[in-house]
Protein backbone atom coordinates (compact mmCIF):
# COMPACT_ATOMS: atom_id res chain seq x y z
CA UNK A 1 0.00 0.00 0.00
CA UNK A 2 2.50 2.44 0.87
CA UNK A 3 4.25 1.66 -2.59
CA UNK A 4 0.86 2.69 -3.77
CA UNK A 5 0.75 5.85 -2.31
CA UNK A 6 4.10 6.66 -3.13
CA UNK A 7 3.90 5.79 -6.88
CA UNK A 8 0.76 7.76 -7.36
CA UNK A 9 2.58 10.64 -5.59
CA UNK A 10 5.51 10.28 -7.71
CA UNK A 11 2.64 10.45 -10.71
CA UNK A 12 1.44 13.41 -9.61
CA UNK A 13 4.58 15.26 -8.89
CA UNK A 14 5.46 14.93 -12.72
CA UNK A 15 2.21 15.82 -13.93
CA UNK A 16 2.28 19.03 -12.13
CA UNK A 17 5.95 19.52 -13.49
CA UNK A 18 4.46 18.68 -16.78
CA UNK A 19 1.64 21.83 -16.48
CA UNK A 20 4.13 23.92 -15.12
CA UNK A 21 6.71 23.37 -18.07
CA UNK A 22 4.17 24.22 -20.40
CA UNK A 23 3.14 27.28 -18.83
CA UNK A 24 6.61 28.53 -18.45
CA UNK A 25 7.12 27.91 -22.06
CA UNK A 26 3.63 29.73 -23.17
CA UNK A 27 4.51 32.37 -20.75
CA UNK A 28 8.15 32.67 -21.53
CA UNK A 29 7.08 33.30 -25.76
CA UNK A 30 4.56 35.44 -24.62
CA UNK A 31 6.62 37.94 -22.82
CA UNK A 32 9.08 37.83 -25.62
CA UNK A 33 6.58 38.76 -28.02
CA UNK A 34 5.52 41.16 -26.38
CA UNK A 35 8.94 42.55 -26.04
CA UNK A 36 9.11 42.25 -29.71
CA UNK A 37 5.92 44.15 -30.59
CA UNK A 38 6.64 46.91 -27.87
CA UNK A 39 9.41 47.22 -29.65
CA UNK A 40 8.30 47.84 -32.83
CA UNK A 41 6.24 50.47 -31.60
CA UNK A 42 8.77 52.14 -30.10
CA UNK A 43 10.79 51.76 -33.23
CA UNK A 44 8.22 53.45 -35.20
CA UNK A 45 7.48 56.23 -33.47
CA UNK A 46 10.67 56.99 -33.31
CA UNK A 47 11.20 56.43 -37.69
CA UNK A 48 8.70 58.36 -37.28
CA UNK A 49 9.73 61.76 -35.90
CA UNK A 50 12.94 61.63 -37.59
CA UNK A 51 11.32 61.38 -41.06
CA UNK A 52 9.18 63.91 -40.35
CA UNK A 53 11.73 66.25 -38.46
CA UNK A 54 10.28 66.06 -35.08
CA UNK A 55 6.57 66.06 -36.26
CA UNK A 56 4.26 64.55 -33.54
CA UNK A 57 1.39 65.30 -35.70
CA UNK A 58 2.17 62.75 -37.67
CA UNK A 59 3.00 59.99 -35.52
CA UNK A 60 -0.55 58.59 -34.98
CA UNK A 61 -0.93 57.83 -38.64
CA UNK A 62 2.69 55.84 -38.95
CA UNK A 63 1.83 53.64 -35.62
CA UNK A 64 -2.30 53.32 -35.36
CA UNK A 65 -2.45 49.78 -36.58
CA UNK A 66 0.18 48.23 -34.59
CA UNK A 67 -0.37 49.86 -31.56
CA UNK A 68 -3.89 49.16 -31.54
CA UNK A 69 -3.14 45.88 -32.31
CA UNK A 70 -0.57 45.26 -29.77
CA UNK A 71 -2.21 46.88 -26.92
CA UNK A 72 -5.66 45.38 -27.53
CA UNK A 73 -3.81 41.89 -27.65
CA UNK A 74 -2.91 43.15 -23.79
CA UNK A 75 -6.03 41.50 -22.32
CA UNK A 76 -4.73 38.21 -22.47
CA UNK A 77 -2.95 39.77 -18.98
CA UNK A 78 -5.92 40.26 -17.40
CA UNK A 79 -6.86 36.33 -18.82
CA UNK A 80 -3.19 35.14 -17.41
CA UNK A 81 -4.30 36.67 -13.81
CA UNK A 82 -7.12 35.37 -13.48
CA UNK A 83 -6.39 31.70 -14.40
CA UNK A 84 -3.89 31.82 -12.08
CA UNK A 85 -0.75 31.82 -14.69
CA UNK A 86 1.14 34.78 -12.88
CA UNK A 87 0.78 36.33 -9.22
CA UNK A 88 0.50 39.41 -10.73
CA UNK A 89 -2.82 41.33 -8.39
CA UNK A 90 -6.10 41.64 -10.58
CA UNK A 91 -6.57 44.92 -9.65
CA UNK A 92 -3.61 46.36 -10.57
CA UNK A 93 -3.94 44.59 -13.86
CA UNK A 94 -7.49 45.48 -14.68
CA UNK A 95 -6.69 49.39 -14.36
CA UNK A 96 -3.47 49.32 -16.42
CA UNK A 97 -5.18 46.90 -19.07
CA UNK A 98 -8.60 48.49 -19.55
CA UNK A 99 -7.25 52.29 -19.20
CA UNK A 100 -4.99 52.17 -22.16
CA UNK A 101 -8.22 50.22 -24.04
CA UNK A 102 -10.47 52.68 -23.39
CA UNK A 103 -7.94 55.53 -24.78
CA UNK A 104 -7.25 53.17 -27.55
CA UNK A 105 -10.96 52.33 -28.65
CA UNK A 106 -12.84 55.10 -26.52
CA UNK A 107 -10.85 58.41 -27.86
CA UNK A 108 -8.15 57.79 -30.52
CA UNK A 109 -10.74 55.86 -32.41
CA UNK A 110 -14.19 57.54 -31.79
CA UNK A 111 -12.12 61.31 -31.90
CA UNK A 112 -9.62 61.51 -34.78
CA UNK A 113 -9.52 65.28 -34.25
CA UNK A 114 -7.07 64.31 -31.07
CA UNK A 115 -4.98 62.09 -33.26
CA UNK A 116 -2.47 65.06 -33.62
CA UNK A 117 -1.67 66.17 -30.08
CA UNK A 118 1.45 66.05 -28.40
CA UNK A 119 0.11 63.85 -25.36
CA UNK A 120 -0.55 61.08 -28.19
CA UNK A 121 3.07 60.88 -29.11
CA UNK A 122 4.62 60.81 -25.47
CA UNK A 123 1.80 58.83 -24.30
CA UNK A 124 2.77 55.94 -27.09
CA UNK A 125 6.81 55.97 -25.97
CA UNK A 126 5.73 56.19 -22.08
CA UNK A 127 3.84 52.97 -22.58
CA UNK A 128 6.43 51.08 -25.27
CA UNK A 129 9.75 51.68 -23.28
CA UNK A 130 7.39 50.52 -19.98
CA UNK A 131 6.31 47.64 -21.41
CA UNK A 132 9.69 47.01 -23.59
CA UNK A 133 11.63 46.63 -20.04
CA UNK A 134 8.64 44.57 -18.37
CA UNK A 135 8.35 42.39 -20.96
CA UNK A 136 11.91 41.93 -21.10
CA UNK A 137 12.32 41.33 -17.29
CA UNK A 138 9.23 38.77 -17.16
CA UNK A 139 10.50 36.88 -20.26
CA UNK A 140 13.94 36.77 -19.01
CA UNK A 141 13.12 35.45 -15.21
CA UNK A 142 11.24 32.68 -16.63
CA UNK A 143 14.28 31.50 -17.62
CA UNK A 144 15.68 31.94 -14.83
CA UNK A 145 17.94 34.51 -15.82
CA UNK A 146 18.10 37.79 -13.53
CA UNK A 147 20.52 40.67 -14.78
CA UNK A 148 20.80 43.30 -11.82
CA UNK A 149 20.40 46.13 -14.00
CA UNK A 150 17.49 45.15 -15.70
CA UNK A 151 16.07 44.98 -12.36
CA UNK A 152 16.89 47.94 -11.61
CA UNK A 153 15.77 49.58 -14.59
CA UNK A 154 12.23 47.47 -13.94
CA UNK A 155 11.48 49.08 -10.53
CA UNK A 156 12.74 52.70 -11.28
CA UNK A 157 12.05 54.14 -15.28
CA UNK A 158 8.53 53.96 -13.64
CA UNK A 159 9.31 57.31 -11.52
CA UNK A 160 9.23 59.15 -14.95
CA UNK A 161 7.79 56.76 -17.41
CA UNK A 162 4.19 56.50 -15.13
CA UNK A 163 3.64 59.99 -14.53
CA UNK A 164 4.50 60.85 -18.15
CA UNK A 165 2.07 57.86 -19.48
CA UNK A 166 -1.40 58.99 -17.27
CA UNK A 167 -0.41 63.01 -17.45
CA UNK A 168 -0.61 62.11 -21.53
CA UNK A 169 -3.76 59.90 -21.40
CA UNK A 170 -5.14 62.77 -18.83
CA UNK A 171 -4.49 65.41 -21.47
CA UNK A 172 -5.62 63.39 -24.03
CA UNK A 173 -9.00 62.44 -22.16
CA UNK A 174 -9.55 66.36 -21.62
CA UNK A 175 -8.84 67.65 -25.22
CA UNK A 176 -11.39 65.29 -26.33
CA UNK A 177 -14.02 65.77 -24.51
CA UNK A 178 -16.14 68.46 -26.61
CA UNK A 179 -16.23 66.32 -29.34
CA UNK A 180 -18.26 63.69 -27.21
CA UNK A 181 -20.99 66.36 -27.07
CA UNK A 182 -21.50 65.42 -31.02
CA UNK A 183 -21.15 61.85 -29.95
CA UNK A 184 -24.33 60.86 -28.43
CA UNK A 185 -28.12 62.80 -28.19
CA UNK A 186 -28.45 62.56 -24.53
CA UNK A 187 -24.50 63.57 -23.86
CA UNK A 188 -24.24 60.17 -22.04
CA UNK A 189 -21.14 59.56 -23.03
CA UNK A 190 -19.65 63.02 -22.20
CA UNK A 191 -20.50 62.49 -18.63
CA UNK A 192 -19.26 59.12 -18.20
CA UNK A 193 -15.86 60.62 -19.86
CA UNK A 194 -16.07 63.20 -17.01
CA UNK A 195 -16.12 60.42 -14.78
CA UNK A 196 -13.46 58.52 -16.24
CA UNK A 197 -11.53 61.57 -16.08
CA UNK A 198 -11.75 62.09 -12.20
CA UNK A 199 -10.87 58.60 -11.42
CA UNK A 200 -7.59 58.90 -12.83
CA UNK A 201 -5.95 60.31 -9.93
CA UNK A 202 -6.86 57.59 -7.53
CA UNK A 203 -6.28 55.06 -10.57
CA UNK A 204 -2.40 56.40 -10.78
CA UNK A 205 -2.20 57.02 -7.00
CA UNK A 206 -3.06 52.88 -7.10
CA UNK A 207 -0.41 52.09 -9.46
CA UNK A 208 2.20 54.66 -8.67
CA UNK A 209 2.46 53.48 -4.69
CA UNK A 210 2.34 49.88 -5.79
CA UNK A 211 5.03 50.13 -7.77
CA UNK A 212 6.96 51.66 -5.14
CA UNK A 213 6.48 49.19 -3.07
CA UNK A 214 7.44 46.55 -5.72
CA UNK A 215 10.51 48.32 -5.48
CA UNK A 216 11.44 48.39 -1.84
CA UNK A 217 10.47 44.66 -2.46
CA UNK A 218 12.81 43.78 -4.92
CA UNK A 219 15.52 45.89 -4.77
CA UNK A 220 16.18 45.48 -1.41
CA UNK A 221 16.75 41.71 -1.19
CA UNK A 222 19.85 42.47 -4.12
CA UNK A 223 20.66 45.68 -2.05
CA UNK A 224 20.04 47.85 -5.22
CA UNK A 225 19.12 51.72 -4.82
Amino acid sequence: MPNKTRAGSSRTRKQQSGVKDIIDTYLFLYNGASFVAWGCVFYMVVLSLLNSGGDFTVVHNDVRDVLTYVQTGAILEVIHVVLGLVKTPLTTTVIQVTSRLYLVWGILAPFPEVRSHWALTTMTIAWSVTEIVRYLYYGLNIAKIQPTWLLWCRYTFFFVLYPLGAGSESVLEYVSLPYSLEFDKYNIYYYVRIGVLLSYLPGFYTMYTHMIYQRKKYLSKRKIH
